[in-house]
């Protein structure tokens, strides 16, 4: 779970390549250590969501998952 959503590794390792350095190394280890939780400040999911704008369609279809999820919209609308 990334933020409270449920996200497919292959995912998870796509957006850890697309966000900063801290976020991204905190999404590569728990895709290490097999993390079934993550949890994200709301910088970070807000960086998430900016990383995913420009994103190919693959993880464009992860951002529609997140926005979809309540605890995104806010971040989403702050943005």
């Amino acid at each position: 779970m990334l933020g409270g959503v449920l996200v497919d590794d292959r995912l998870v390792r796509g957006l850890a390549s697309r966000v900063d350095k801290p976020l991204g190394s905190k999404l590569e280890s728990a895709l290490l250590f097999r993390a079934k939780v993550v949890g994200l400040t709301r910088d970070e999911r807000t960086a998430v969501l900016r990383a995913l704008e420009s994103a190919p369609a693959e993880l464009g279809e992860l951002r529609d998952l997140l926005v979809a999820h309540d605890g995104w919209k806010l971040n989403q609308r702050l943005g």
